[in-house]
């Protein structure tokens, strides 16, 4: 078979960038989030996505162009980022919960990062904080009248098994979740890669994709990754051979 031109200009490229000690390669997307989702809307029939650490909406927006006809609806407690949410909300139906998703409603102290995206729940006490509302995933579910299949994702900076033990109910109609997950201990009692993945195979998921892989700048050691978990009934996990 005949290359196609872009293999016969990489190669000629590649033989002229030889003795500068350079190559030209193709950008691979496979571990980019575009990639995750787009492989995740192949088998996974989720109707509502719940985005906790919503921010500006921008993970959800690439959500949406995988999962067109999916409703959204996304928790984000800084005041800063609401305006943003609003106009997601009249520009494509987003629903916005002012409020840090968790375990039971209430307050929380919430540490804001100077850039915002780094903002997180806070220990009781931490200088600088501020006090948020919290709602439980289970309630904003009921209160809009969400259906499944349900998608979750989390970008919760450690505090992913709180707010999982605020969606028992969402959780048991859920088909994928995507998941920030740490190499590091970020604050007490914050689940490792390994234990977030432990914990939600007992409860019937298993890791199925990842994205974004990070490794930290001070010695580059692996920091984060976002992970996706599907129901452990899928039948992709029925295969165990590589082919």
């Amino acid at each position: 078979m005949a290359d196609s031109w872009p293999r016969r200009f990489a190669r000629t490229a590649n033989g002229l960038l030889r003795p500068l000690g350079l190559q030209l390669v193709r950008r691979e997307r496979a571990f980019e989030m575009e990639g995750l989702l787009a492989r995740a809307a192949r088998h996974a029939p989720v109707q509502t996505w719940v985005d906790v650490g919503a921010s500006d909406g921008s993970w959800s927006l690439t959500a949406r162009r995988h999962f067109p006809a999916a409703r959204f609806l996304l928790f984000e407690p800084l005041a800063e980022r609401q305006a943003a949410l609003a106009a997601l909300a009249r520009r494509h139906g987003f629903i916005p919960v002012p409020a840090a998703a968790g375990a039971a409603p209430g307050h929380a102290d919430f540490a804001v990062a100077g850039d915002l995206d780094g903002s997180g729940m806070a220990a009781p006490g931490t200088a600088g904080a501020r006090t948020v509302p919290v709602a439980t995933i289970d309630r904003a579910i009921a209160e809009h009248q969400l259906g499944g299949p349900f998608g979750i994702k989390l970008d919760t900076h450690g505090h992913e098994l709180a707010v999982l033990a605020g969606a028992t109910e969402t959780l048991a109609a859920t088909e994928l979740l995507v998941i920030e997950a740490y190499n590091f201990t970020l604050a007490p009692g914050a689940p490792r890669f390994h234990e977030l993945c432990a914990w939600l195979e007992a409860r019937g998921f298993r890791c199925c994709d990842l994205a974004d892989p990070m490794r930290r700048p001070r010695d580059a050691a692996f920091w984060q990754v976002d992970l996706a978990f599907a129901r452990a009934t899928h039948p992709m996990f029925a295969a165990n051979s590589y082919e």
